[in-house]
This record gives structure tokens, C-alpha cells and sequence, in this order.
């Protein structure tokens, strides 16, 4: 494990957000032994101004400078990390490519340079220098190599082509750049790896894993073979098929789905709220996750298979088998680790029956199973294997 290392994290995340990211776990966990200052991903004058939903309040103050942008935290494993709260920057993605939208990238990444440079200083972290950006490539790019680092790693835990539109028109062109600029980019998926591996230097895999012991807070060890909840943690976003949505919605009209959850398609939203066994929880914390997947008789995966989806190692795989639930999942990407524990199908029909029958036929020895796969997947251990990754590429070993 790393220790004792200074390790920047420029996020294209926050760090309180209301649904976990890989970026946060790996970097509490290291915070035992390592100096960690984690940098927000930077609001806009228009999110100031027309606010954001699912997302801290603007804190004026820090913005501003008028108090300290940076706030100390201790992790749940007695560890310390600085976060800092960036300036406000301007909105760019609705820009099309040219002048003045080079000009305002700049802009804005001077902004952030010069906080960051002054929160290194003050944090004494200038030295042996890690910089991890973490699927920011716009921002890696614009800042990376101004820190005097020692290592730049890209952390790409998504697929930026098939992200939306306001964040794809640029990032894609931004990603490759910074691709080619950083020593080694660090993976989630297989597909993921495939994607990215020969544009960039060195490409590694750390998986996504579980929080195992807020989630197996949701464990039952006797499933209820009469209840029928169907449920879905994740964002209502356009990944999901909506055609095997309804399938499932009208053949099983005995069964609640419930749906926990940011929504980012208005769309989608407006599908689900045609049929009245769906109820639609929104977005929550991830302490308050464990209760839903208790009343959940089954965990769905109903992901479209497209560029974007065959990118992911969904975390909601890993917290589903913490609860100790079956899972029924499209072949949306690469979860063949989960072949001989999951089913996995893209035929409507078969994914309906798979559903009541994993329902029908979930046992406590099935689910001791799913826990004990979960167990094995845990950050804890993903930390270890960032490390060792991260050594290696420090070593100059390919």
C-alpha cells in the first residue's frame, strides 16, 4: 500500500455527493497513510446562478476566497483529507470548438491552478507529487505537469463518448489529449481498457468494488418467496432499456418496482410514471440505501448495450450482492466475473423469467453466497491494487 505519499485528486465529482463514486472510496481508503487533497469539480456562474440539483449548496464564502476554501475531514478509517472548494468557473460545453472557447478552457484552468498551487503550499504537499485526475480530462489537460508531479494518472471510470452531449461535443477531443500527456491511465473495465489502451502510454485495470459494511446493513439471510419487489438503485438516465422496462412492468403486474435514485431524463422519468406499480424514490444518501435493499426481493441491471454502457463495472452489481440479493442483468458490458452468480440476458422475455424465477427459487445459502463474492470485492482491496499499479508505473515498468 502507499504510504506516506502526496497524493492531488482533481475530481470531476464532489465529494458529498448522494451517490458514491470510485474516486471517493479509493481516496478515503488511502487517506490512512497518505496525504490526500481532493478538488472538487468546479460549479459555474450559471449553476451559481440558477442552482444545481443533487448537489452540495454554493458556499459564497469559499467561492469568493473570503474564508478558507479548504474543510478537513477524518474518514471513517482515521484517515485525513483536505477538499477543496474551487473558484467559480465559466460554462463552456454549450461553446462550439474555436477562439473564444479556448480562451475561457484557459481561463478557467488558470483559476483552478492557482488555488490548487496555493492549497499545496499550505498543505506542504508539494513534493513527490501524485497527480491523480479522476475522469476530468479537460482540467488534466489545461493544468497537468504545472505542479511539479512527480506521476500524472488519468482515472477514467466512464466512457466520455458516450456521455451526453454537452459533455462528449468537447471531452472526447479533451481526452485524447490528456491520454497521450499522462504516464499511465488507470481503468474500471475491461471495455473501458479496450477503449483507452492504445492511446495512451500504460493502461491499468482497478475494478470498482462495495462499501460491504454499509451495505450488508441491507442483508435478509431468509428471502421472502411471496413478496415481489423489484428494485433498481442507480439514475433513471437514458442507459436504461425502457422497452424491457415495460415488459417487465406489464407481465408482472403483482410486483412493485422501485426505482432509488438521481433522475437525469426527463424522459425516462415520464415512462416510469405511466405504470402504477412503479414508485420512484429519487436520489439518496448512501447510508440511507441499506432499508430499500432489504424490502428488495430482487436487484435489476436493465442497461441498453451501447458505447457508453459496455464501459462500465457497475458498483450496484457488488452492493446488490452485499444485501445478499439476486441479480438479473442485460449483457450490457464485461460482467463476466459475475457469470456463474448472476443472470444475464438481453431477451426481454428470458429477463422477465429470470425474475420470478430467481425470486422463486432464492434460498439463505444463495445469498451467504452473494455476500461472501461481495466480500471479496471490497475498496480496501482496490486501494491495494491502485498501489501496486501506481509503483509500478513509478518504476517505469510496462
Amino acid at each position: 500500500m502507499l504510504n506516506n505519499r502526496n497524493i492531488l485528486c482533481i475530481s470531476g465529482t464532489e465529494w458529498n455527493g448522494n451517490y458514491i463514486k470510485a474516486v471517493v472510496e479509493l481516496m478515503k481508503v488511502l487517506s490512512a497513510q497518505n496525504h490526500i487533497l481532493f478538488v472538487e469539480n468546479a460549479y459555474t456562474y450559471k449553476d451559481a446562478l440558477a442552482g444545481v440539483s443533487d448537489k452540495d449548496k454554493i458556499d459564497f464564502k469559499k467561492v469568493f476566497g473570503i474564508k478558507s476554501r479548504i474543510r478537513t475531514i477524518t474518514t471513517d478509517n482515521g484517515g485525513t483529507v483536505h477538499i477543496l472548494f474551487p473558484p467559480l468557473v465559466f460554462p463552456v460545453n454549450f461553446l462550439p470548438q474555436g477562439q473564444l472557447y479556448n480562451n475561457l478552457l484557459k481561463f478557467n484552468a488558470w483559476l483552478l491552478r492557482r488555488v490548487v498551487k496555493k492549497a499545496l503550499r499550505k498543505l506542504n504537499m508539494q513534493n513527490e507529487l501524485i497527480n491523480f485526475t479522476s475522469f476530468n480530462p479537460g482540467m488534466g489537460l489545461m493544468t497537468g505537469r504545472t505542479f511539479g508531479e512527480k506521476t500524472l494518472i488519468y482515472h477514467c471510470y466512464d466512457e466520455i463518448k458516450g456521455a451526453p452531449y454537452w459533455l462528449a461535443r468537447h471531452g472526447l477531443r479533451l481526452e485524447e489529449g490528456f491520454l497521450k500527456m499522462v504516464d499511465a491511465t488507470i481503468v474500471t473495465s475491461q471495455g473501458l481498457y479496450n477503449s483507452k489502451k492504445d492511446l495512451t502510454k500504460q493502461c491499468f485495470i482497478v475494478k470498482n468494488a462495495v462499501k460491504v459494511d454499509l451495505f450488508k446493513n441491507g442483508f435478509n439471510s431468509v428471502p421472502n418467496p411471496g413478496k415481489k419487489v423489484v428494485g433498481y438503485v442507480g439514475t433513471v438516465d437514458d442507459r436504461s432499456d425502457y422497452d424491457l422496462l415495460h415488459h417487465l412492468f406489464t407481465g408482472m403486474p403483482d410486483a412493485e418496482f422501485v426505482f432509488v435514485g438521481r433522475i437525469l431524463s426527463e424522459r425516462g422519468l415520464g415512462i416510469l410514471k405511466k405504470y402504477p406499480n412503479v414508485k420512484i424514490e429519487g436520489p439518496k444518501m448512501p447510508e440511507e440505501l441499506p432499508p430499500y435493499l432489504q424490502s428488495f426481493s430482487v436487484g435489476i441491471i436493465p442497461f441498453v448495450k451501447d458505447d457508453f454502457t459496455k464501459g462500465i463495472y457497475p458498483m450496484k452489481i457488488n452492493e446488490y450482492l452485499a444485501a445478499g440479493l439476486p441479480v438479473v442483468s442485460t449483457a450490457f458490458g464485461d460482467i463476466a466475473d459475475f457469470a456463474s452468480l448472476i443472470k444475464i440476458t438481453d431477451d426481454k422475455e428470458v429477463f422477465l423469467q429470470y425474475v420470478r424465477s430467481e425470486i422463486a427459487g432464492d434460498t439463505p445459502a444463495k445469498r451467504e453466497a452473494r455476500l461472501k463474492t461481495a466480500e471479496s470485492n471490497t475498496w480496501d482491496k482496490r486501494a491495494e491494487e491502485l498501489s501496486a499499479v501506481i509503483e509500478q508505473i513509478e518504476a517505469g515498468v510496462k
